[in-house]
């Protein structure tokens, strides 16, 4: 295993320093095995039903991949993070606002899942939890709280994403395999033993709950990662090549988050309803849901905590313009602390509006940087990149353009039109 010396979050991941396919591929992997996604997947077949959930879940996955591809193939490329392809971007100035929008919302993501950890947790063997009902009491007094296990594994999970892509790639690697593992006993478990008990059939079932349109279904879908999927680039740098890249996008979407979100759909449309256990929290004392649990929700939170470390910290240093320069893992210590502080005081407890939000709002930056590296700027070297990180664009401006809707196309119609290249980047943005 090549050795990562340094995370470089201001320049590009030279060739001598890469590390090839294995190690960002188990990082995407781990990451992509996410728990919640498995809920995810199963609160879209409840509002769609099958085999409508299924068509929602299989496309939104297939976005992802054409998306993050597209995205992933030029960092690999040019050995560049998420926040310097900004800059090439959107200029020196302008690219904060996308960068700290961007590294914000996966800064709130790694609070989540810490959060949800802690709160399944206690859910199972604690008291009250918030979403996952009472617990058995088996964790007596704080050690029965969610506050309690959602600083623990705030601070636990976070400090693989500060010691960086070797310590995050080896936790991936356990995790990827155990969780694999747990997912065939669970797609087994579903369909033999609750089945047994409903009587209901994967391929057709009706609507739990509230009815979704598809588009709501849809969006769940790409939600469940279109904030990292647009800072692939982070981990991708780290391959040989756009190629490998690709490959490492691909294990990421479509094939292991698909399959999370899949297994909680298939679990809705045989039991006809929702469940954060989904029906085995009684199997071997609830321990393999439980290791499943922590070993997908630890590799989100890492994952997350790099994303975020690799744009604050690139923030804070240009934007200060070198008077603050602490280092990768400090910045990255520092959020991991703030994070914790945020999912012990319980603010963020449902995700779903968060996910259309980021549905939404997120396409927009990863819409500019594919318009801008796969169309305007598509035959520059890497020093044409570097030397396009030097120029201004007006932040009041791109700010008004992602806060306002009018405001951002009329933004774009003239800013793009004194560049002469109004269609290609309008019709990336849909506008």
């Amino acid at each position: 295993m090549t050795e990562a010396k340094e995370e470089y979050t201001d320049r590009p991941v030279p060739e001598q320093a890469r590390l090839g396919f294995l190690e960002p591929a188990l990082v995407w992997a781990g990451f992509a095995h996410a728990y919640i996604c498995i809920f995810i997947g199963s609160q879209i077949m409840g509002g769609l039903g099958a085999p409508l959930g299924y068509v929602a879940i299989v496309g939104g996955q297939v976005f992802l991949f054409a998306y993050s591809g597209l995205i992933a193939h030029r960092g690999a490329k040019l050995g560049l993070n998420f926040s310097m392809m900004c800059k090439a971007a959107f200029g020196k100035h302008g690219y904060v606002v996308p960068v700290i929008l961007i590294s914000g919302l996966v800064a709130g993501w790694f609070v989540f899942q810490a959060w949800l950890a802690a709160d399944l947790t206690v859910g199972l063997y604690g008291g009250k939890s918030f979403n996952a009902g009472h617990g058995s009491g088996v964790l007596p007094g704080i050690l029965g709280t969610t506050s309690f296990w959602a600083g623990l594994w705030a601070i636990v999970f976070g400090l693989f994403a500060v010691y960086g892509m070797n310590a995050m790639a080896s936790l991936g690697k356990f995790a990827v395999f155990a969780v694999a593992a747990l997912e065939v006993w669970m797609i087994y478990s579903i369909l033999v033993v609750v089945a047994t008990h409903t009587g209901g059939n994967p391929l057709v079932s009706p609507v739990v709950g509230k009815h979704w349109t598809f588009a709501l279904g849809f969006t769940a879908s790409v939600g469940t990662f279109i904030v990292s999927s647009t800072m692939t680039g982070d981990f991708v740098r780290w391959t040989k090549s756009p190629k490998q890249a690709l490959a490492v996008t691909e294990v990421a979407f479509p094939v292991c988050n698909m399959i999370t979100l899949l297994i909680g759909g298939i679990y809705t449309a045989v039991a006809g309803h929702l469940d954060f256990f989904f029906g085995l929290a009684a199997v071997a004392f609830g321990i393999p849901i439980m290791v499943m649990q922590w070993l997908s929700n630890g590799s989100v939170c890492d994952g997350c905590l790099y994303n975020a470390g690799q744009g604050f910290r690139n923030l804070t240093y240009y934007v200060s313009k070198g008077k603050i320069n602490y280092s990768w893992k400090k910045v990255t210590m520092i959020i991991m602390f703030v994070g914790a502080a945020v999912a012990v005081s319980n603010l963020i407890t449902n995700i779903v509006p968060w996910l259309n939000t980021l549905g939404v709002l997120v396409p927009l930056v990863g819409g500019v940087l594919i318009g801008h590296y796969w169309i305007v700027a598509r035959k520059n070297n890497i020093n044409e990149h570097m030397l396009a990180q030097c120029n201004n664009i007006d932040s009041n401006d791109l700010y008004t353009s992602f806060c306002i809707k009018n405001t951002f196309r009329d933004f774009n119609k003239r800013f793009w039109e004194r560049r002469s290249i109004t269609k290609c980047t309008l019709s990336i943005l849909n506008i």
